[in-house]
């Protein structure tokens, strides 16, 4: 090889290497960029879901402490009244009716925004107690088998407990099921959180860019938690959901 074609052999493995470095540099670049804006993205989730929380929570609490006894309060002064017309009494009868029947209402919205039990009693509890409330209101069968000792930290637990109650309404919703298993167990180092019903299911695939808000309100809370959720359906087999969450 003579010096000419050292040269140039030289000149091509400069630029070879200049090229190169430029490349590595450039998917680097890419890849932090994406890592920013995952981690944005992720924060964004977190303050939007947050703030949603502690709206729920403060409105729950007005319903419970205000709104409640407020609407008791006046079923008492109606009921102080003493009617000797027949009419009458019957008119404050189905007054008290209307009263009990709002009380209830606003019973049920409080404990669909925040169930008490969720942050006396834990994750655990407050699930079976929602199971409880679905089978005595609807024609659905809520099975759930999960560890009494599960302890968890508050965001945590609020945000599977949303993802259930996402997963229950969608099944009341839309799969006409008559059977939903949930099923909530610790795995090495992460929390697993299955659901099975036995609905109508649907082909997933055939969402595309239509994917519903409860789809990804439950895809959403599971990436704030470093999670993976899995979706499997088949049309006239059933819909089931697999959720696994880091513990650490």
């Amino acid at each position: 090889m003579d010096a000419q074609e050292t040269s140039l052999y030289t000149a091509i493995v400069i630029a070879s290497i200049i090229i190169g470095v430029i490349i590595i540099y450039f998917v680097v670049s890419i890849i932090s960029q994406q890592r920013k804006n995952l981690a944005l993205h992720k924060q964004n989730i977190l303050t939007e879901i947050t703030a949603l929380e502690k709206e729920r929570a403060r409105i729950a609490a007005d319903l419970h402490d205000e709104l409640g006894p407020l609407l008791s309060a006046v079923k008492m002064k109606i009921n102080s009244f003493e009617l000797a017309d027949e009419d009458d009494q019957v008119e404050i009868a189905k007054t008290n009716q209307h009263i009990d029947s709002m009380v209830k209402r606003v019973r049920e919205i409080s404990f669909d925004l925040m169930p008490s039990a969720l942050l006396r009693k834990g994750l655990i509890v407050a699930i079976k107690e929602f199971a409880d409330y679905i089978m005595k209101s609807h024609a659905l069968h809520v099975e759930v088998r999960a560890t009494d000792s599960l302890s968890l930290a508050e965001q945590k637990a609020v945000n599977l407990y949303r993802i259930i109650q996402e997963v229950i309404h969608n099944t009341l919703k839309h799969a006409k099921a008559s059977h939903l298993s949930i099923e909530l167990h610790t795995e090495k180092n992460k929390l697993v959180l299955k659901t099975q019903d036995d609905g109508v299911g649907f082909n997933p695939d055939a969402l595309g860019a239509n994917t519903g808000l409860g789809l990804r309100s439950l895809l959403s809370r599971t990436e704030i938690m470093n999670g993976t959720m899995y979706l499997d359906s088949k049309i006239g087999d059933g819909t089931s959901f697999t959720f696994e969450i880091p513990l650490a």
